[in-house]
């Protein structure tokens, strides 16, 4: 994420990029969720929070709940 943001976009600085790291590992949680969500506020305040949040979280939701939906329609085929 670090080479993305800071390196090829330059949407932020090193030092940013690193205060919003350090602050995304104090919440408990997972970091990379925390620190999408925080650069897409850094970048666009609240809108930003919220499409960097859906567009990190969705495309994992949608897979497993595929997942989940196999499972349960094929998972218990009798023998």
């Amino acid at each position: 994420m670090e080479e993305e943001v800071v390196r090829r976009r330059g949407w932020l600085t090193q030092q940013q990029f690193l205060d919003l790291l350090s602050a995304a590992n104090l919440i408990p949680g997972p970091n990379s969720t925390e620190l999408a969500i925080h650069i897409g506020y850094e970048r666009r305040g609240w809108v930003g929070l919220l499409v960097a949040g859906t567009c990190f979280i969705l495309p994992a939701m949608l897979l497993v709940m595929g997942f989940a939906w196999v499972y349960v329609r094929f998972g218990t085929l009798p023998a």
